[in-house]
């Protein structure tokens, strides 16, 4: 009976994480098709493999955020890794984050132009100032 109890409960605990996960794009083509075709703006995720604490904060306080779940599903999701310096990702990274950084997040249309500030500086502050620039634009 114990066994029993332990697989639902796990298979319940899996189907709810599983709905929790969002799916990036990490081709640059396919988010801009996408973006046209939906009429979405895409939220550019700029970042490479390292682990650093600005990757841990916004791992906390953007990504598991209820405001990210919600805007989640009225933006195009584009995910640029950067960590090889010869891919083209590195060049959107510096064009959408005007400037060379490892981490960051910006909004860009249908036509890769940028929408307001990325967010570059990562703090407590600052993502919850773009997760209120980004609402206040989708």
């Amino acid at each position: 009976m114990k066994k029993i109890v332990f697989i639902l409960a796990l298979a319940f605990s899996l189907q709810i994480s599983a709905q929790d996960k969002v799916n990036w794009i990490t081709d640059y083509k396919a988010a801009l098709q996408q973006s046209k075709n939906q009429n979405k703006p895409i939220l550019a995720f700029v970042t490479n493999t390292q682990k650093t604490e600005a990757t841990q904060l916004l791992k906390t306080e953007f990504f598991a955020s209820e405001a990210f779940k919600t805007m989640s599903q009225k933006v195009i999701l584009l995910k640029l890794d950067i960590s090889d310096k010869q891919s083209y990702n590195v060049r959107l990274g510096i064009h959408y984050l005007n400037k060379q950084a490892p981490l960051g997040l910006a909004l860009v249309n249908k036509y890769s132009d940028k929408i307001g500030d990325p967010l570059t500086e990562i703090s407590t502050d600052n993502i919850t100032n773009f997760i209120s620039f980004v609402n206040s634009k989708i």
